[in-house]
């Protein structure tokens, strides 16, 4: 893809949100992938669980006239120094964990795959993000339910749900989110056919 881009004289972005998780989950280096883009970014306060903070990676000139469209659309920040020291925390201290936040969301898949109304690939969980369909009720209905229950999950089109474990997150409260879910999904049994369209898996992957 990216030699069918450069043939036809396209520049090349690696929207990097996730660059972390991916190289925790295939231990292929943040380098290899990158190494094909002409610009990177990467963000700090996802995975990494730094307070707010991306960068934007590329050659001297690019990064230089980024900084100029950065400044003229306000986007200055004298006291950006804390900022920084987050997100090198964040670096040099969160990116060995982020296996774990995997493994949560293997957890939580595994836990509500065989749940009533509930719908899910397993194998399709490869790194935090857990995506699954719901039968019983729309979407934004269903997570209302959860959101009533302490469990704060988003919609993702009519009926697909999206669950990211993350820093902090702990396997004791996974489990209870498992068992959140099979509360909902268990008092709603029966009711499939109530969501109109196709099962979604799509959206915004952040």
């Amino acid at each position: 893809m990216c030699d069918a881009g450069r043939a036809r004289g396209v520049k090349l972005h690696l929207d990097g949100a996730r660059l972390w998780h991916a190289t925790a989950a295939t231990g292929i280096p943040e380098s290899e992938y990158a190494r094909h883009f002409d610009t990177v970014s990467v963000c700090f306060s996802k995975g990494l669980g730094a307070p707010v903070g991306s960068a934007l990676a590329g050659s001297r000139e690019f990064i230089a006239r980024a900084r100029r469209f950065k400044q003229q659309i306000g986007g200055g920040f004298r006291q950006a120094g804390i900022i920084a020291a987050g997100a090198l925390y964040a670096l040099q201290n969160n990116r060995a964990r982020l296996i774990e936040d995997h493994e949560h969301a293997r957890l939580l898949a595994e836990g509500i795959a065989s749940l009533p109304g509930i719908e899910i690939d397993v194998n399709t969980v490869e790194t935090n993000i857990v995506r699954f369909a719901v039968t019983s009720l729309p979407a934004g209905e269903f997570v209302e339910r959860l959101y009533e229950k302490g469990l704060y999950v988003l919609p993702s089109g009519t009926d697909g749900v999206r669950a990211i474990p993350y820093l902090n997150i702990t396997k004791a409260q996974v489990q209870e989110a498992i068992g959140i879910i099979a509360s909902v999904a268990e008092a709603y049994a029966g009711k499939a056919g109530a969501t109109t369209g196709q099962v979604t898996r799509g959206g915004a992957g952040y």
